[in-house]
């Protein structure tokens, strides 16, 4: 883990990288016997963040409320695997995925990693797309908003940028002050997470638990392929 040793600041995707967002989203799916086999459950998670990503981008343009992103990127994933599914169903698993995200925690080995990284006095922070209060609630839940401070909390709608524009990464820079060679970020899809802070010079690691594959020629400092992989910063060793 030389890349985070060497950091000034280290920021985290939020989303599947901080905790299993699969576990609540399949609990929802569940509760409602969609017809899909549990076998499934991460290949169309991983869809539904794929459609997810597609049409944030027609939301940040104004084309698409966040209602109907939700709504839309359900359909579209459930057509895939030829079952179809009304609005009003879409939006009931929407809303018992989001009671489900209440019960969330983090995963233990990134926690322990934010809190080691806290106490070496690395500036750490969050920068994730999504509603401010959503985001929130999520970081609540978590209990990380006890650990990193507000003003190092980017949230795409609070900012009016959202990844994969990589003038998220420089607006976060220009705040904390720290050279683009001494920042690091981690997350866990490609387009977002890995391609814009390279663009701007950052450094990263790709948390790929999912097993995805790379979608551009851009290669990340390190790749994670596994949460415990996360290793904690031993100051005798002066390594992780």
């Amino acid at each position: 883990m030389n890349s985070i040793k060497s950091a000034e600041a280290v920021f985290f995707d939020l989303d599947d990288t901080l905790y299993d967002s699969l576990l609540p989203f399949q609990n929802a799916l569940e509760y409602y016997q969609v017809g899909l086999p549990r076998s499934k459950a991460e290949e169309f998670y991983k869809k539904v963040r794929h459609y997810s990503d597609v049409l944030w981008k027609e939301h940040v343009k104004g084309e698409i409320s966040l209602e109907e992103l939700r709504i839309q990127r359900l359909i579209r994933s459930f057509l895939d695997y030829q079952i179809i599914i009304t609005n009003d169903q879409a939006i009931a698993i929407q809303e018992r995925y989001e009671q489900e995200q209440q019960q969330i925690k983090p995963f233990e080995s990134v926690f322990s990693l934010l809190k080691q990284l806290i106490e070496t006095k690395t500036l750490v922070g969050i920068i994730t797309n999504g509603p401010v209060d959503h985001q929130m609630n999520k970081l609540k839940a978590l209990k990380i908003d006890k650990l990193i401070p507000i003003q190092h909390i980017f949230i795409s709608d609070g900012i009016g940028m959202a990844k994969p524009d990589s003038r998220v990464f420089e607006h976060v820079r220009m705040k904390i002050k720290i050279d683009p060679v001494k920042c690091l970020y981690i997350g866990d899809t490609w387009e977002n997470d890995i391609v814009p802070p390279i663009e701007v010079g950052w450094k990263c690691i790709w948390f790929n638990h999912r097993n995805r594959q790379p979608q551009t020629k851009h290669v990340p400092n390190e790749i994670i392929m596994n949460e415990k992989e996360f290793l904690l910063f031993d100051e005798k060793q002066g390594r992780y």
